[in-house]
């Protein structure tokens, strides 16, 4: 595929990074020559300096032999202009990043497709998205559903006294019609595991399961799926906003923010939430904002480690969910060792949904989305497919991969060595980052 991609920053780097690692054709814009310098000499890309509205610019970059088109720059009106301008020169399909929820509103959407931009992501409303999944579902890390919960994939902390702890992987036999650990996370590393394999306390277990199969999987790491009431936020961002509105029937929400003049426009813009003015990681805000009543705490400054702090203080007061925004890639890995229930990383969940968009472009693209250590995807079995010669356990699968589970007709089902997948069939795999190309091969003998 031909992808330009205009904007170098967090959003536009990650996005030219990883498709050139997947060796697509990979043009980007940006008007800072020495962001392009760092990645043209890392990566395989082509780079252009200059204005995403300039023609001259964009036909250079390829926009109108683009496959994919997306803007992704700090300026919504530059990212519309450019989507407009690519589509009109022949662009297949235009993504544009956008920073307010009224160009998503289905009521001016359609006004802004007429333009020529096909799609729209808006960050901030994708991160408070993440954060109301992540308080529905507190007693794990993150939740996802594939074709309407026919599979669920939930990523999971165990704890020393859980039940797993110390099984081996083929023990869990009896299990296997209702769940699937695909994956876990040790020690700042991700592992396919195999049957030899043993739990062991604070791994981070990706679990593929069916509806029937989630009693059993909170009995064996030892969670209890409860409520929340109560979430204090810390942080008066667009996504708290945003949080604040989605959640004004299901919880009660004190948002803290250190700036007066933002606490006023809270006020206003949240009239059903508790709003203080003061420092969150000051003790006599802590015990203001009724954080030892509270039962989750999201920490959404712009500081990533006063968010990691203002967690653990959090859980010191016995927060039982906690959720912090991590926008440095080398702090995650130190929020997950500190325990803090889920991260939120907006540049890595604004990928994903624009690999989500460009899935629906590209039809033999099988990706679903892409975390910092691990690629999930989601694969069609087709006709005459050599994944359909065998079960699966006669089938040399690459050691960077696990079947996860598969829809058929609709219903999903768990996968083990005896399923013999056949056409038709959607299979949800597990890969190691950076070998999905590797597995796209494997899928096409």
């Amino acid at each position: 595929m031909k992808i330009t991609i205009v904007g170098a920053g967090r959003v536009g780097k990650y996005l030219a990074k990883y498709f050139s690692s997947e060796s697509q054709d990979v043009y980007l814009i940006d008007t800072d020559s020495e962001k392009l310098s760092v990645l043209e000499s890392d990566f395989n890309m082509r780079t252009f300096v200059g204005s995403p509205t300039d023609f001259n610019i964009l036909r250079e970059a390829k926009a109108d032999k683009a496959d994919i088109f997306v803007a992704v720059t700090s300026s919504t009106s530059d990212n519309l202009v450019a989507c407009a301008l690519a589509k009109s020169m022949g662009a297949r399909k235009t993504i544009a990043r956008v920073d307010r929820y009224e160009f998503i509103d289905s009521s001016n959407s359609e006004v802004v497709r007429r333009m020529g931009v096909d799609n729209m992501v808006y960050p901030d409303f994708l991160a408070a998205s993440t954060i109301m999944n992540s308080l529905e579902h507190p007693w794990c890390r993150s939740w996802n559903e594939f074709n309407n919960g026919a599979i669920l994939l939930a990523a999971v902390r165990v704890d020393e006294d859980a039940p797993i702890v110390g099984h081996q992987l083929k023990k869990l036999a009896g299990d296997s019609e209702i769940f699937h650990i695909s994956a876990l996370r040790r020690h700042n590393s991700t592992i396919i595991p195999r049957g030899n394999d043993h739990i062991q306390p604070n791994d981070i277990l990706y679990i593929t399961l069916v509806k029937d199969g989630l009693d059993r999987v909170l009995f064996l790491t030892g969670k209890a799926d409860y409520g929340i009431r109560r979430v204090v936020i810390m942080g008066g961002s667009k996504a708290a906003i945003l949080v604040a509105g989605m959640a004004r029937d299901k919880f009660a929400v004190t948002i803290v923010e250190k700036d007066i003049d933002k606490c006023r426009e809270l006020a206003e813009a949240c009239p059903e939430c508790t709003i203080i003015y003061g420092d969150a990681s000051e003790q006599d805000v802590m015990e203001e904002s009724y954080l030892n009543k509270a039962d989750a705490f999201v920490a959404l400054s712009k500081n990533s480690e006063s968010n990691i702090i203002a967690c653990l203080t959090a859980k010191e007061a016995g927060v039982r969910k906690t959720i912090a925004e991590i926008e440095k890639k080398q702090f995650i890995n130190k929020a997950e060792s500190f325990r803090i229930g889920a991260i939120i990383n907006q540049p890595i969940i604004t990928a994903n949904a624009i690999y989500q968009l460009i899935l629906e472009t590209d039809a033999d693209s099988s990706r679903c989305f892409a975390m910092t250590h691990a690629e999930v995807a989601r694969m069609r079995i087709t006709d005459n497919s050599y994944l359909a010669s065998a079960p699966i356990k006669e089938l040399k699968v690459p050691h960077e991969l696990t079947f996860a589970g598969l829809i058929r007709d609709k219903k999903g089902e768990i996968v083990s060595g005896a399923t013999h997948l056949r056409a038709g069939d959607e299979v949800i795999i597990f890969s190691l980052k950076g070998s999905l190309s590797k597995v796209e091969k494997f899928f096409r003998k």
